[in-house]
């Protein structure tokens, strides 16, 4: 009988040593989790700042020099610059949640899905005034180019189409980048 108890006793032991290993095994991973979806958003974060001010840099020297070369009117060069500074204050303020991401609390992870959704988003409507003012430049730009020399109108072509193939195709791979942060922090919210 006596060896029962002890056996018993021993059996207890170990069983508490196990749910104190998992316990801090657990805590571990969370932990580990939560450091994870921190770097991941500095990472999104970062490289969309820096790819976005070098676009807007881009753009505001390659149009300045094409009014300088008197290559395009300077309404149509203000249009573009415009919107280009639209679209990156535009990233900045959707985006600003992602900044400084408090992964420790609820409230913070609830914070930061809702501005990764933001940020990640097609469908709100200032991304519609974008595509709508960008799609009215392009023709205008066209038109344009089209009516001062087909040499000239088949160069911004080609040039437009490499530059819109490679935007979509960045815009694809920061799209699954946002998707994956999102069900980091789907799955963190679950263990809450």
């Amino acid at each position: 009988m006596e060896q029962n108890q002890d056996l018993k006793q021993e059996l207890q032991q170990e069983l508490r040593d196990m749910q104190q290993q998992v316990e801090q095994h657990s805590k571990f991973n969370n932990e580990v989790w939560r450091r994870t979806v921190k770097r991941h958003t500095g990472w999104l974060y970062y490289t969309n700042l820096i790819s976005s001010i070098i676009l807007l840099l881009l753009i505001i020297v390659v149009t300045t020099l094409s009014w300088a070369l008197d290559l395009w009117p300077w309404w149509l060069i203000l249009l573009v610059d415009l919107l280009m500074i639209y679209n990156v204050v535009y990233w900045f303020i959707t985006s600003r949640g992602m900044y400084r991401p408090d992964v420790h609390s609820k409230a913070g992870l609830l914070s930061l899905r809702e501005s990764v959704k933001k940020s990640s988003a097609n469908t709100s409507p200032h991304v519609w005034i974008i595509r709508v003012l960008a799609g009215v430049i392009i023709v205008l730009l066209l038109a344009y180019a089209y009516k001062h020399g087909s040499d000239f109108f088949s160069t911004k072509l080609i040039g437009g189409a490499a530059g819109l193939f490679v935007g979509l195709l960045v815009a694809k791979l920061l799209k699954g980048h946002y998707k994956n942060l999102s069900e980091e922090i789907d799955e963190l919210l679950k263990e809450e």
